[in-house]
């Protein structure tokens, strides 16, 4: 990817990594990492530059799962099918069965969750990023 489109995509993360945040919020619930998807060579991002990002302006925010750029997702989309069930070996499938794991329960975190003391912290940190202010 050209040097000035990779700029936009870095300077769009906050924005989303924001969104995604105060959904979690407003249901009630906290954000315990990210999901990344489409990952892979032809990725916008790497997975270090997303981690490294997060480090910097929230403190820590965990890569929950990485969901990879697969051309079976497409192939399953255009027959109105999960790529779960259109192809259950494929690479995407399988990451994306590893998550439901975690997000049901069934598998431990990648991590060990944080204390509320760093909860408040890391939304100190995410405000301060994104207004320029104090919390």
């Amino acid at each position: 990817m050209e040097p000035e489109r990779r700029k936009e995509y870095r300077q769009g993360l906050p924005k989303v990594c924001y969104k995604t945040i105060r959904l979690a919020n407003v249901l009630g619930s906290w954000a315990r990492g990210l999901v990344v998807n489409r990952t892979g060579k032809a990725a916008d991002l790497s997975l270090g530059e997303v981690e490294q990002f997060m480090g910097r302006t929230l403190g820590a925010m965990p890569i929950l799962s990485d969901i990879p750029e697969d051309p079976k997702v497409q192939e399953a989309e255009r027959e109105g099918v999960p790529v779960v069930v259109y192809e259950p070996e494929c690479a995407a499938s399988l990451a994306i069965n590893e998550l439901a794991k975690v997000v049901a329960g069934e598998a431990d975190l990648p991590y060990v969750p944080y204390e509320e003391r760093a909860v408040v912290e890391t939304t100190k940190r995410l405000i301060r990023a994104l207004t320029g202010r104090r919390a």
